[in-house]
């Protein structure tokens, strides 16, 4: 049996990295319950629970859109077959649900959108 020894600091740096992936997991699935709520105007629980009713809304999405392999799987071939205004509205998702650098990173475009639509 092998035994290991790890430092107060080292420990802290794997609870901290495994917290911050699983937060990032969470607040994902959360923006793709978001966005699916908002395409098919359903009222699945915005949980980030990847779960029974969100995999059949993404199968459909990813149906209609001509992904494959229909998997119910959100990945970025899901993602690059949505449509401009889709793209936009899951971004806006994203930012209500994802982190701070989500949220900075949409107030931003939307700044830059004000800007040009002034010239």
């Amino acid at each position: 049996m092998k035994k290991y020894i790890f430092t107060e600091g080292q420990i802290k740096n794997i609870i901290k990295t495994q917290i911050n992936e699983q937060t990032e997991e969470l607040n994902f699935n959360k923006a793709v319950q978001c966005f699916l709520n908002k395409l098919y105007k359903t009222n699945i629980a915005i949980d980030g629970d990847h779960g029974p009713k969100t995999e059949p809304l993404i199968k459909k999405l990813q149906t209609s859109r001509g992904v494959w392999p229909v998997d119910g799987v959100w990945g970025p071939d899901t993602y690059k077959k949505l449509k401009p205004n889709e793209v936009e509205m899951f971004e806006d998702c994203r930012s209500e649900y994802g982190d701070i650098v989500d949220k900075a990173a949409h107030g931003l475009k939307q700044v830059g959108k004000k800007i040009s639509n002034m010239f």
